[in-house]
C-alpha cells in the first residue's frame, strides 16, 4: 500500500529570513509537510487552520512580534496551547534558554543550522507529541467509558470535564454540566463545611476518599442519590485542576440494608430457638425434679418400710434392701444432678447467686481459684437476660477448665443504670483472638450471638501467655428475645 503523504506530520516554520525558511523546507519536506510563515502574526493564523501543525519551529529575533511573543500567545490560546514549540535562534546564552522554556518551548536549536541536529530534533518533537496525544486520547477513553462518575473542575470548583456516566446520573446534557459548579451537584458533604474548602484544604497529588457513604448527590430533577466520593487536587500547565470521582452507592446501600434485614431476621429467629430452647430446658427440669423426683423419693421410702413388714420372714431381705436404696440414692442424685443442668435453682434466686454456686462447682472440679465480685445495685433483672448470661459465664469456665492452664479466675459483675457489664477474667495461656475466630469455634460464636440477641456486645482481649478477658455488655431495654417470649 502506497504511503499517503497528506497524513505525514505538520511542521510549521515561522522566521523572516528566506533563505532560513527554504533551507528548513528543504530539509524536511520529504518527511513532513512544511508550512512557512515570515512574520509571528501569520505564523499565529496558520497555527490556529485546521488541521494544527503538530510542531513548530520559532524564530526568536523577528521584527514587530518576537519569538517569544508569539509563544506566550500560543500557549495561552487554548487552541494552541498543546502545539510543542522549538525555538531557532542565534543567541545560546543560558539566559535566554532559560526564558525560552520558561514560556513554555521544549528544545533550541541554533544557528547556524546543523541539518542532522534539526531533524533529530525535530523527529524526537514530533514523536513525543504523538505519543502524548495517544495517551491523551487514552486517558479521555478511560474517563469516557470508565464505571464511576469522573467530574474535573478548575480552581473555582466549575466543571471544565465529565464523562458519560455523570450525564447518566445527574440527569444533565454534557453542556449543561461544563461550567456548573460543583456545589449543585453536592451540595452538602457531611465530613466539611462545603466541598470548596474541602478539596482548597486538600495537597496537589493528594486524594482524600470521603468515609461517609451517604455523600448526598442532587440530580436535575433535584432527587438525590448517596455516594462514595474521591477528591484530588492536580497541579497541570493550564493550572490547578480538582478531580472528584464518584460511585453511587444506592445499590450498595440497598443490598447492605438487605443483609443487614436477613441479619437481624436470623438473630430473631435465634432468639425464638433460644427462647424455646431455655423454655424446655425449663420445663424439663421441672418434670425431671417434681416429678421423677418425687417418684424416687417414694420409691425409696417404700424400700425403707420392707424390712419392717417382711424382714423376718424373709432371710437376706435387709442386705438387699440396702443395696436397692444406694442405687435409688445414685439415682435421686443424678436427677437432681440433670435438673440442675437444665435449670439451676440458684437462678431463682438471682443472676450473681447464680453465678456463685457455678463458681462453686467450677471450683469443685478443677484446681483453680474462682473469686466472684459485684459492683452496683443488684437489681432483679428479667429470667432471659439472666439465663443468657448464665450461659455466656458457664461457656467460659468451660473453656478455662479445658485450655487456659489458669491458676486464678476473677468473675465481675457490674450493675450500672442502663447496663450490665460482665467480665470472665484468667490468668492462663492465653491465644491470638483472630486465629481463634476465623476457626469458627462455636463456643465463643455461640457466647457472641447470646450477647448479640440480646442487643449486647461481646470482646475477647487475649495475648498468648497473658490470660484472658471475656468482657460482656448487656442493656437494660427490651430486645428481639424479649418480643417474642
Amino acid at each position: 500500500m502506497l504511503h499517503d503523504p497528506a497524513k505525514n506530520p505538520m511542521v510549521l516554520v515561522i522566521d523572516d529570513t528566506p533563505e532560513i525558511l527554504s533551507l528548513i523546507h528543504s530539509l524536511l519536506s520529504s518527511t513532513y509537510r512544511v508550512k512557512s510563515a515570515n512574520s509571528g502574526r501569520r505564523g499565529l493564523q496558520i497555527a490556529k487552520s485546521d488541521p494544527p501543525p503538530d510542531l513548530i519551529l520559532l524564530d526568536i529575533m523577528m521584527p514587530v512580534m518576537d519569538g517569544y511573543e508569539v509563544c506566550i500567545q500560543l500557549k495561552a490560546d487554548p487552541q494552541t496551547q498543546d502545539i510543542p514549540v522549538i525555538f531557532l535562534t542565534a543567541k545560546s546564552d543560558i539566559e535566554n534558554e532559560e526564558k525560552g522554556f520558561a514560556l513554555g518551548a521544549v528544545d533550541y536549536v541554533t544557528k547556524p543550522i546543523g541539518p542532522s541536529v534539526l531533524l533529530a530534533r525535530v523527529k524526537t518533537q514530533i514523536a513525543a507529541h504523538a505519543q502524548r496525544r495517544s495517551l491523551e486520547g487514552m486517558f479521555k477513553d478511560v474517563i469516557e467509558y470508565a464505571p464511576v462518575i469522573f467530574l474535573i473542575t478548575d480552581e473555582d470548583l466549575d466543571i471544565v470535564q465529565t464523562n458519560a456516566q455523570a450525564e447518566q446520573h445527574f440527569g444533565y446534557h454534557r453542556d449543561e454540566l461544563i461550567g456548573m459548579h460543583l456545589e449543585a451537584l453536592l451540595p452538602q458533604c457531611q465530613q466539611f463545611t462545603h466541598a470548596g474548602t474541602y478539596l482548597l484544604n486538600t495537597e496537589p497529588g493528594e486524594a482524600k476518599i470521603d468515609a461517609n457513604p451517604e455523600l448526598s448527590c442532587i440530580r436535575k430533577d433535584g432527587s438525590r442519590f448517596p455516594g462514595s466520593a474521591t477528591f484530588s487536587r492536580l497541579e497541570t500547565l493550564h493550572g490547578l485542576l480538582h478531580t472528584v470521582v464518584l460511585v453511587n452507592v444506592s445499590d450498595k446501600k440497598e443490598t447492605l440494608n438487605k443483609l443487614s434485614e436477613s441479619q437481624d431476621s436470623l438473630r430473631e429467629l435465634a432468639a425464638i430457638n433460644e427462647t424455646a430452647r431455655e423454655n424446655e430446658r425449663k420445663s424439663i427440669a421441672r418434670e425431671v425434679h417434681d416429678e421423677l423426683g418425687q417418684v424416687m423419693t417414694a420409691l425409696r421410702m417404700s424400700l425403707s418400710l420392707m424390712p419392717m413388714q417382711f424382714g423376718s420372714d424373709i432371710p437376706g431381705l435387709q442386705e438387699s434392701v440396702d443395696s436397692m436404696k444406694a442405687l435409688v440414692d445414685r439415682a435421686i442424685k443424678g436427677v437432681r444432678n440433670i435438673a440442675t443442668v437444665l435449670r439451676p435453682e440458684a437462678l431463682n434466686l438471682g443472676l450473681v447467686p447464680a453465678i456463685e454456686w457455678l463458681r462453686d462447682e467450677f471450683m469443685r472440679h478443677n484446681a483453680v481459684r474462682c473469686a466472684v465480685e459485684c459492683e452496683g445495685s443488684t437489681d432483679p433483672i428479667d429470667d432471659m437476660r439472666a439465663m443468657l448470661i448464665y450461659r455466656i459465664v458457664q461457656e467460659s469456665l468451660t473453656n478455662i477448665s479445658r485450655y487456659a492452664k489458669a491458676s486464678e479466675v476473677k468473675i465481675l459483675v457490674s450493675f450500672k443504670p442502663s447496663e450490665i457489664d460482665v467480665s470472665i477474667s484468667d490468668d492462663g495461656c492465653g491465644f491470638d483472638p483472630g486465629e481463634v475466630m476465623i476457626k469458627k469455634t462455636f463456643g465463643l460464636l455461640g457466647m457472641r450471638e447470646r450477647a448479640l440477641t440480646l442487643g449486647g456486645d461481646l470482646m475477647i482481649l487475649s495475648r498468648p501467655g497473658r490470660g484472658t478477658t471475656i468482657a460482656v455488655k448487656v442493656p437494660l431495654k427490651r430486645n428481639a428475645m424479649e418480643r417474642t417470649a
